[in-house]
């Protein structure tokens, strides 16, 4: 669980986690240099329960290389990346690990997601529009598109990752630590989906169709930053907007088919689903066209929703979930 300056959220994290029913695991939190009450609330878990280990970054390293600490310091057989501010159900990790123990070919199991705002109110999904809306018109483009079983064949399902709108509910499931060992962890240029990515060339997935976790939607959410600001967020570090971002991912997800053993036609078919994600109309657009939606002048969300996120749902502007929309 990686956090910085997270304590409005995170004592209820926590909790979520000590109250699992399946009770054999480690919380790490690796603190990125918070100057809130973060330190206190897990030092004070920590004391009631010796599954909770503290450990504290003492300049911000980014929240990528952070992610990146907390599977290096796991020492558990499977792996889950849980965000300080998202909620999980109490058979949140029974239900996975069992998926894992029963399917030894699947390298991550994962469940439906359900949406909630900053006081944990769930918004209502109304999927004729691929939205979910809070109960003050929060309106979230969210389509679930990989909340489902997927293909058992690898070219099928890395290319239903990279046609998804969103990979919330599989970044944040359980993986085997072997396979994360395997993909090296987040990088910059691809981030959670080149994660997912390359797991789905690497074995089957599990699904379980139950809402297992809630992630929050809320005013200090990377869905309300500029490229840039999200940019800074994830690596600690200015970034400017480049058309050679685009390009760096792509060549991140060329270098994920490369190196895994598939066969000939489903490597061909990987590559092409490489090639079409790269292809696709709003990457062009970002990568080559002038203009206020692209990587010269490039805003992650649309210009008139206001950072509180109140726009009624008939807006124009839509918010795009997750930090790696942009990829």
């Amino acid at each position: 669980m990686p956090v910085h300056n997270g304590a409005l959220y995170l004592s209820d994290a926590i909790e979520d986690f000590l109250g699992q029913t399946f009770s054999d695991f480690e919380l790490i939190v690796s603190d990125n240099a918070s100057t809130d009450e973060s330190e206190a609330i897990v030092r004070e878990a920590a004391e009631r329960d010796k599954r909770v280990r503290y450990v504290r970054n003492e300049t911000n390293i980014g929240a990528l290389p952070n992610s990146n600490r907390t599977m290096e310091l796991a020492r558990g057989k499977y792996f889950c990346l849980a965000a300080h501010d998202d909620r999980h159900v109490p058979t949140f990790l029974a239900m996975l690990v069992a998926e894992l123990e029963a399917n030894a070919e699947a390298v991550l199991a994962y469940g439906a997601c359900t949406l909630i705002d900053e006081k944990g109110n769930a918004f209502k999904n109304i999927p004729e529009r691929s939205v979910h809306v809070s109960t003050d018109g929060c309106a979230v483009d969210y389509d679930q598109m990989l909340e489902r079983k997927l293909s058992d064949t690898s070219a099928k399902r890395y290319h239903a990752v990279l046609q998804s709108n969103d990979v919330n509910s599989p970044i944040h499931g359980l993986f085997r630590r072997s396979v994360l060992d395997r993909i090296g962890g987040h990088h910059f240029h691809g981030s959670d989906r080149l994660i997912v990515a390359h797991a789905a060339l690497l074995g089957p997935f599990a699904y379980v169709d139950e809402p297992l976790f809630s992630f929050r939607v809320h005013p200090e959410s990377t869905l309300f930053l500029t490229r840039e600001q999200w940019a800074k967020r994830e690596t600690g570090e200015e970034q400017g907007a480049s058309p050679l971002s685009a390009l760096r991912t792509l060549g991140n997800f060329w270098r994920a088919v490369g190196q895994t053993e598939l066969g000939a036609m489903q490597r061909l078919g990987a590559y092409a689903a490489t090639l079409a994600y790269a292809a696709r109309p709003t990457a062009i657009r970002r990568a080559l066209l002038p203009g206020p939606d692209n990587y010269f002048g490039w805003k992650r969300w649309p210009s008139g929703r206001t950072v509180q996120g109140r726009a009624p749902l008939a807006s124009s502007s839509s918010l795009k979930k997750t930090a790696n929309s942009h990829a």
